[in-house]
């Protein structure tokens, strides 16, 4: 028991410390939110059974008690005990016995002592209904971790499939992959949960102790990882691009940083949970994703992802006062990728776009190729103006004559005349259509041919 109580001392000890110098660490999750503990518990008739000179129950009770006291001491961690088993006994076998002995709380933890203690072993093993109800047990709270130690001697003796329910209660994001401990040697705990969650076994009691230390170490410690954003030569120089981290089970974000370098071609470490199963999502322009990243414990990772990024700066030009909108998107895709301002300079990833300018008329500009590390600058022609006066309504709109064989829609004119109504307009041969409002013969329709240079103005009137 000596040994029992200086080993609980020392994991409590390196635990308290791994939490406490997390803040220190930028990048790490947010140390404020609570990890908070559901110890599910075997009381079924089976824990009666011996276990070395003594019950698996006593052996339970010898161990629980003091590791549970010095986990409860770790900051910004809460606990709670739902038993199965201990309150109707076999036979016959009752299903539905699973109850949340002490709920999640400060300052519980003699509670939870006293219920581990008085507790006598009498039921079935309703496993999966545990694992379904335990997930309720949680407070709504979508900042904290939650996990669940379960403590068995056994498999499910009901209909419940625990798999099944743990990918369920995963996939939504009520709990994290479960620890399940077994305790005893009769059975290949392994195989029967591993699809449910970690597996644990402890075939002596001399090893139950080690085996619940080596699993709460994983539950409480952070595990370093490194993304690597690699460029044209697959070194990871690619950096300053914001990441999202999404729980690969669930779909749910976990986290959100910016990429950065601490020093040269060595990205910044974080310290993630190593509990969940992540997809990476770096916001690169298209962006780029990782496949699915499994953490080890402890064990430093590092993830590599293809990002080659370059430039792309577009021009303002000479007579607009204002900045003008581009539309870019992948080259032969109309999905839109973002808009971007004349005069700015935005990082894409290399390949070929297609950019739409907010110009009147709109101005294309296809197949433009991004390189690697360099700067492609895309220079917008400088407009002319036309103006238009006239002193009576009418119906008319101008149309630009791209390609010699067809007339593009460009604007209308007002129906009102309000003196000189003046455009903004790209190179280009255009035409105006006009007819007076007051004149219904169709081929008293009017129209005039124009050309706009860049810089110049041109004068039309019209009656």
């Amino acid at each position: 028991m000596t040994r029992y109580i200086f080993t609980l001392f020392f994991t409590a000890l390196c635990l308290f410390q791994s939490v406490v110098a997390q803040p220190v660490q930028t990048t790490t999750p947010k140390v404020t939110s609570i990890t908070r503990i559901l110890f599910i518990f075997d009381a079924s008739y089976s824990m009666t059974g011996m276990w070395g000179e003594r019950s698996k129950m006593d052996v339970a009770r010898s161990v629980l008690i003091p590791f549970i006291d010095s986990i409860s001491k770790i900051p910004n961690t809460e606990l709670a005990l739902r038993i199965y088993g201990n309150r109707s006994p076999v036979p016959p076998q009752d299903c539905s016995d699973t109850h949340l002995e002490v709920p999640f709380g400060n300052n519980n933890i003699t509670e939870i002592i006293k219920k581990i203690t008085t507790v006598q072993p009498r039921g079935t093993t309703p496993i999966a209904h545990s694992l379904e109800l335990g997930a309720q047990d949680f407070p709504r709270d979508s900042t904290a971790r939650n996990i669940v130690f379960l403590i068995t001697d056994g498999i499910e003796a009901c209909d419940g499939d625990p798999c099944a329910i743990s990918r369920e209660l995963q996939k939504k994001g009520a709990i994290l992959r479960p620890f399940i401990i077994g305790v005893g040697s009769d059975i290949d705990f392994n195989k029967v949960f591993d699809c449910a969650g970690d597996v644990f076994t402890a075939y002596s009691h001399d090893e139950f102790l080690p085996i619940l230390n080596t699993a709460m170490q994983k539950a409480l410690i952070t595990t370093p990882l490194q993304v690597y954003l690699l460029d044209i030569y697959k070194k990871p120089k690619e950096t300053d691009v914001p990441m999202t981290f999404f729980d690969a089970e669930s779909g749910i974000a976990r986290y959100h940083f910016v990429h950065s370098v601490i020093r040269s071609a060595e990205p910044d470490i974080l310290f993630l949970d190593p509990l969940v199963r992540y997809k990476i999502k770096v916001h690169t322009m298209p962006p780029v994703y990782s496949d699915e990243v499994n953490l080890e414990a402890g064990k430093h990772t590092i993830v590599k992802i293809d990002a080659p990024q370059g430039y792309l700066h577009i021009e303002r030009p000479t007579g607009f006062s204002h900045n003008i909108e581009s539309i870019v998107r992948k080259a032969n895709d109309m999905h839109t990728l973002t808009t971007q301002r004349s005069g700015e300079t935005v990082k894409y990833l290399i390949g070929e776009y297609d950019l739409e300018v907010l110009t009147l008329p709109r101005t294309y500009f296809y197949g433009v190729r991004i390189k690697p590390d360099e700067t492609t600058t895309i220079s917008i022609p400088q407009p002319g103006r036309v103006s238009f006066s006239r002193t009576q309504q009418g119906f008319g709109a101008i149309y630009i004559n791209r390609n010699n064989t067809d007339y593009e829609f460009v604007t209308n004119l007002e129906i009102s005349p309000k003196g000189k109504e003046v455009f903004t307009l790209q190179p280009g041969n255009y035409v105006l259509i006009w007819r007076a409002k007051n004149e219904n013969d169709t081929e008293k329709s009017i129209h005039t041919y124009f050309e706009i240079t860049s810089g110049k103005s041109v004068f039309v009137n019209l009656p």
